[in-house]
């Protein structure tokens, strides 16, 4: 049996070096094609972005002009809207948190307020409305650790101090009171009836 090979010819070292002229003309051209192509792509996606940005702006104004007209459901559909198009928008979280607040739904203003903090972990507005949206699902101690935070971040603040850490405090201090009154009328009850059979 033969073994298969190509033939050998005379003009064969011609035509390697030819061939591996033009394959690397064709490598230049490959390069600069892609490379104009990439550079299009980015461009493209920071269009897309910066148009994304603008828009997500637009729905937020109008957000904040429907709150100040006390129209907050339009307010959160807005910013839902801005949400869509840019979801790490603190501000907008934060905004859309209280607005919640206000239409007397805690636990997805509660939500909104955690995702803020997430977003922005050093801007104490988000643990400020993080601590109020805790305080209206009746979470005392989480909210005393989220205004903690809040003046941890910014100790000069005196609505931290004066209104919310302190309205958090008489509250865990009202709520330990009724705890221990409710405990000794159990108490007084149980032995009621231990008495009496």
């Amino acid at each position: 049996m033969t073994a298969f090979g190509w033939k050998r010819k005379s003009g064969e070292n011609v035509l390697k070096a030819t061939s591996l002229k033009f394959s690397a003309d064709s490598e230049v051209e490959n390069v600069t094609a892609n490379d104009t192509w990439l550079k299009r792509y980015k461009r493209r996606k920071k269009d897309d972005e910066e148009s994304r940005k603008i828009r997500s702006e637009e729905f937020k104004a109008e957000g904040i002009r429907l709150a100040q007209l006390n129209r907050f459901n339009e307010a959160v559909a807005a910013w839902d809207n801005a949400l869509n198009l840019m979801p790490r928008d603190e501000k907008t979280l934060e905004m859309k948190a209280q607005a919640l607040l206000q239409l007397n739904t805690p636990f997805p203003a509660v939500q909104a307020a955690e995702r803020a903090v997430k977003v922005s972990p050093t801007w104490w507005v988000a643990y400020q409305t993080l601590g109020r949206c805790q305080l209206g699902i009746g979470d005392l101690k989480m909210a005393k650790i989220s205004f903690s935070k809040a003046i941890h971040l910014n100790p000069i603040e005196r609505e931290l101090w004066e209104e919310d850490l302190k309205w958090t405090l008489n509250l865990i201090e009202e709520k330990a009171r009724l705890d221990a009154v409710e405990t000794t009328q159990v108490e007084k009850e149980v032995k009621l009836e231990a008495i009496l059979p």
